[in-house]
């Protein structure tokens, strides 16, 4: 019998205030990020600007105490495993309101579960172990069987298969409850979004209160542009992997975004092993320390190690083989994230010592996207951003964005309800069987301004905007 999941990841304490000043309400905090946000979407945001706009606007079913552990959101209470650890309850909190101040109800969150599956979103790892994700997937179902509306304020999810951990998944910021216009229940509401940057206000209906803020501004910044604002008293906070010399450090965001080379055996063939054991004899650490730019860790599976460390020492390097063969491969990578780039010219560079001509062929998203799709690539270079604590709906995201729903689906199953070290061994067997290369993790570090307080990084990277407030005098 599989023993019960266990999660024992601390949340990063907050930046203490200053003194014993009180929490100061009203004026605006600016926040400056790699590139400006623009998706509001949660089942479409991908990256962190993108993600933390979400978090902005949108409330989550449950969410992260204190001690890593689930507490509650809109949710009354966190739902206890039934059916062997197939069923849970979802009782939401009674008067909840979308910013425009329409009722939030069971329905809602229902539809919100759906539009993960029909949307053709990234995230649809939330919602594939409930019963029925297959059939609605591939057009058999026209509804969610798995998940039943009690009443207004109660509904039952049941899964395809014991899942104790699945609550993890509705504290990620993909899980947000949307409202069939696009709605959200979130500390703030969109104000205008454009090319420069997003600019909230404070939604009024929130279920745990007013932010301390009036507004919100979410700003991509380069690296110049946001030491310069930092000096000069024009942000408040910075979220980019660079550390900024005078500001002052705040608590990193975990290495979670992961990046793992995919491996295609349908146009390698016999070559598949051989190229798998070049990458992998590469010393994954240095690639970590040279090309990463934010925090980061070596990966030895497709979970990241902030959420599953190997039980013992790391493997050590895999030999590549003495077989050096002529064979040109295309190399994929994503023209838009500087750390591929850099990988894609050092994994050129180690193929081709070991007699593989690799051509490193650099993409813009929607090009890439379309390669990738097609299987046009020999190796390709995936990032995902893992959202969720539990390492088997990590491994399922991971699964999902690098070989499809049904293979993801089938991770879930395999991984779900494992004790630690069972998990790092299943891990290790699904990475290899899924043709994928782990790499490394990364995170980013968050700079803020003098008079900022209020900053509290979760465990998942995310942070609470309404939380955050300014010292008096401060204010601008």
């Amino acid at each position: 019998m599989r023993a019960a999941f266990v999660l024992a990841i601390l949340l990063v304490p907050p930046v203490p205030a200053n003194g014993a000043a009180r929490p100061a309400y009203g004026g605006e905090i600016r926040v400056l990020v790699s590139s400006a946000p623009r998706v509001v979407d949660p089942a479409l945001a991908i990256n962190s600007s993108d993600l933390m706009l979400v978090r902005a606007l949108h409330s989550l079913p449950l969410e992260i105490d204190g001690e890593g552990h689930l507490s509650p959101g809109l949710l009354e209470e966190v739902p206890v495993p039934e059916a062997a650890g197939r069923a849970f309850r979802l009782l939401l909190r009674s008067g909840l309101r979308f910013a425009d101040g329409t009722p939030l109800g069971a329905a809602d969150v229902a539809a919100s579960l759906g539009r993960l599956l029909s949307s053709g979103s990234a995230h649809a790892w939330v919602a594939l172990p409930i019963l029925g994700a297959d059939a609605f997937l591939d057009g058999r179902a026209l509804v969610l069987p798995g998940v039943e509306v009690l009443s207004d304020r109660e509904l039952l999810v049941t899964l395809a298969f014991p899942m104790p951990e699945w609550p993890f998944a509705l504290a990620a910021p993909t899980a947000a409850v949307v409202s069939r216009g696009g709605e959200g229940a979130g500390p703030f509401r969109l104000k205008t979004l454009d090319g420069s940057g997003a600019r909230l206000e404070v939604n009024p209906f929130h279920w745990r209160g007013r932010a301390f803020a009036d507004r919100l501004l979410l700003k991509g910044a380069d690296a110049r542009a946001a030491a310069r604002a930092l000096s000069r008293g024009e942000a408040d906070l910075v979220q980019r992997p660079e550390a900024f010399a005078g500001a002052r450090s705040c608590p990193p965001t975990p290495p979670l975004l992961v990046t793992v080379a995919v491996l295609n055996p349908r146009r390698l063939g016999s070559e598949t092993d051989h190229v798998r054991n070049v990458i992998q004899s590469i010393d994954r650490a240095e690639l970590a320390r040279r090309f990463a730019r934010g925090p980061s860790a070596p990966m030895e599976t497709l979970v990241p190690p902030a959420l599953l460390p190997a039980p013992g020492p790391n493997p050590r390097p895999v030999p590549a083989g003495d077989g050096a063969r002529p064979v040109r491969l295309a190399l994929l990578a994503l023209a838009d994230a500087p750390d591929q780039r850099a990988v894609a010219g050092r994994l050129q560079v180690k193929l081709f010592d070991a007699g593989l001509r690799a051509s490193a062929e650099v993409e813009g998203p929607s090009r890439f996207a379309a390669r990738f799709g097609a299987e046009d690539y020999d190796v390709a270079l995936v990032a995902v951003p893992v959202l969720s604590l539990a390492p088997s709906l990590a491994a399922g995201q991971v699964a999902l964005a690098t070989r499809g729903p049904m293979v993801a689906r089938r991770v879930l199953a395999e991984m779900a309800g494992l004790s630690q070290d069972a998990a790092f061994a299943r891990a290790e067997e699904l990475t290899r069987a899924l043709d994928l290369v782990p790499l490394f993790a990364t995170g980013e570090r968050n700079s803020a301004g003098p008079g900022l307080e209020g900053l509290r990084v979760f465990a998942d990277g995310g942070f609470d905007p309404g939380e955050l407030w300014r010292l008096e005098g401060e204010n601008r």
